[in-house]
């Protein structure tokens, strides 16, 4: 009894707390052994069960219930013991250590039944007493919910049939009602993240990267941001976040988050060749150009010898074209005719022969009529005098593609209505070089 003594003492002066139970861990349960010593039994030996249930309530305090059954010898007489108390428990606040191990002491009161020499539970036995229980205890964390847990409890009995006695209960806790599961201070209810320890003033959720960004909202969790990026950085300061910024370390121009460093109206990040100015149909890039003329080979009628833009990429015009031109650009025609005369159907044959060395050239063939008679039907006229010169070039060999044949009837006169010898000047067919190769 005196030994039992000093154990609770020994309880009693531990002090500090660290697995205890609060608001956000109620719960806890003990199953453990226990040993009952009177002034009247000869021996004591400990024997199962133990069991503990008790919640949190308020300010350390907690109320739960006990339950013990034992054998205890009495005047050689070996009597079943069993004790059923109802207690309120107090955790002593505080943190410590015990051989490395985080402790919790404890003091509770109760008050309960005891019954020596009954196997049944009985509230109206002869041998069922009742009386006030006081005691102590220690609890050794050894993982977050699970604790190893000593104690001992003296339980005052002035009944007949009934003896005083001290209890020693050695057992383990769970704790199954954790609050905190990832145990940092900010409870599940509260939590936004509780499986992942982290920041009271961001919820409960960790910071990864330090922005004071909550990770649960930061798109760039691992990279220190901006609020008004959610959480990422914008390395280029273009207003546009590198989450979404296809060109995070060029800053873009004009609204756009991507640079058009040559100017072609294409964004670097859609530019094939971002520094050298090409079509979009060639992904940026600068089309080919064999003979390096400025016309690249795609639209350049002459790809293999240099030429002037002005004429899709072909050298300029030869000498005997431009000769030919200058005397015989215009063919005039008789009053209500597209007929040839010999004479031009011979320079005709003459053209034909220099196309023929320049294949590249094309020509138009412009049809005009004068002022007499309806204006529809000198439009017709005037389609047919341009038809006559190409049907005559294509009869000496050049190709229907060269040849364009336009007509404007008595719309685009160059001479004058009168005198009539300046009119029929307007009955032409004008021979020109088809520049829009």
């Amino acid at each position: 009894m005196k030994n039992h003594a000093i154990s609770l003492l020994l309880l009693i002066c531990f002090s500090g707390s660290v697995y205890s139970q609060n608001e956000e861990n109620p719960w806890l349960l003990e199953f453990g052994i226990n040993s009952v010593n009177t002034e009247e039994s000869d021996q004591t030996s400990y024997r199962l069960p133990t069991l503990s249930l008790s919640r949190y309530i308020f300010n350390n305090f907690s109320v739960g219930i006990n339950y013990s059954e034992n054998d205890v010898n009495l005047s050689n007489e070996n009597l079943y013991y069993y004790s059923l108390d109802g207690i309120i428990k107090y955790n002593i606040p505080g943190e410590s250590k015990f051989l490395g191990v985080d402790t919790n002491p404890y003091l509770y009161a109760g008050y309960g039944l005891s019954n020596f020499g009954e196997s049944d539970i009985s509230f109206a036995s002869k041998n069922t007493s009742y009386g006030p229980t006081f005691g102590a205890g220690i609890d050794f964390q050894i993982s977050k919910n699970i604790a190893l847990s000593t104690g001992i409890s003296y339980k005052a009995l002035d009944e007949k049939n009934a003896y005083s006695n001290l209890q020693h209960v050695v057992g383990i806790k769970f704790n199954f009602g954790k609050g905190d599961s990832d145990g940092d201070g900010v409870p599940d209810k509260k939590d936004q993240c509780p499986d992942l320890p982290g920041l009271s003033e961001l919820g409960g959720c960790p910071d990864s990267d330090g922005d004071g960004i909550s990770d649960l909202i930061d798109q760039c969790p691992n990279r220190p941001g901006l609020n008004s990026m959610e959480g990422c950085p914008d390395s280029d300061g273009d207003g546009f976040s590198d989450l979404t910024d296809p060109c995070p370390n060029n800053a873009g121009k004009n609204g756009e988050p991507c640079p058009d460093s040559d100017g072609d109206g294409l964004n670097d990040n859609l530019d094939n060749c971002p520094n050298v100015a090409g079509p979009e149909s060639n992904g940026g890039c600068k089309l080919p150009d064999i003979d390096n003329d400025g016309v690249p080979n795609i639209n350049d009628n002459c790809p293999n010898e240099a030429g002037d833009k002005e004429l899709g990429g072909c050298p300029k015009l030869p000498d005997s074209l431009s000769d030919f031109l200058n005397d015989y650009s215009e063919f005039f025609f008789d009053f209500d005719s597209y007929e040839l005369n010999q004479i031009q159907k011979s320079n005709i044959f003459n053209l034909s022969k220099i196309l023929n060395q320049y294949d590249y050239i094309e020509v138009n063939l412009d049809g005009h009529a004068s002022s007499e008679g309806e204006s529809g039907y000198n439009l017709q006229l005037s389609q047919k005098r341009s038809n006559s010169i190409k049907n005559t070039l294509i009869e000496n060999g050049i190709q229907d593609s060269r040849l364009n044949a336009r007509a404007f009837g008595e719309d685009n006169p160059s001479y004058p209505n009168i005198p009539l010898s300046e009119r029929k000047k307007n009955r032409r067919v004008i021979i020109s070089i088809n520049i829009d190769l």
